[in-house]
């Protein structure tokens, strides 16, 4: 999967991904212990969301294009670029992303992906679909 994103970062530029508070506690956990919520979490009035340095994700190292906490991203971050449009109902490419086509490249993966998208929207995110 790695390769798919190598030396491109775009999902990270502006970010608007979605945080469960699961999330939050386990990177408050694994990470350093000077790292503190209002560090890396932006609330806004429906949910929580990584946080925005200088146009991009706090955890994006601009100058090797690569998350500092890829093993433990948030679970947006695994599924992107899939994403849910609230509006059609259904789970969509971002057009941000320049490389989509390398990504669930089956019709099964790409429906399995969807499923696993709205489960976590409605169990972890509380977001009625």
């Amino acid at each position: 999967m790695t390769e798919k994103c190598k030396d491109c970062g775009k999902c990270c530029l502006n970010t608007e991904m979605m945080l469960s508070k699961k999330e939050i506690i386990l990177l408050l956990k694994n990470y350093p212990q000077d790292l503190q919520e209002e560090d890396f979490v932006l609330k806004n009035n429906e949910y929580f969301q990584l946080k925005n340095v200088n146009g991009h994700c706090v955890f994006f190292d601009i100058s090797t294009k690569k998350c500092k906490i890829y093993s433990n991203r948030p679970q947006g971050c695994r599924f992107y670029p899939l994403t849910y449009d609230k509006d059609k109902k259904t789970c969509v490419f971002d057009e941000d992303c320049p490389r989509t086509h390398l990504f669930y490249q089956s019709h099964d993966e790409f429906e399995k992906t969807c499923e696993q998208i709205q489960k976590f929207l409605r169990e972890y995110l509380d977001i009625k679909l």
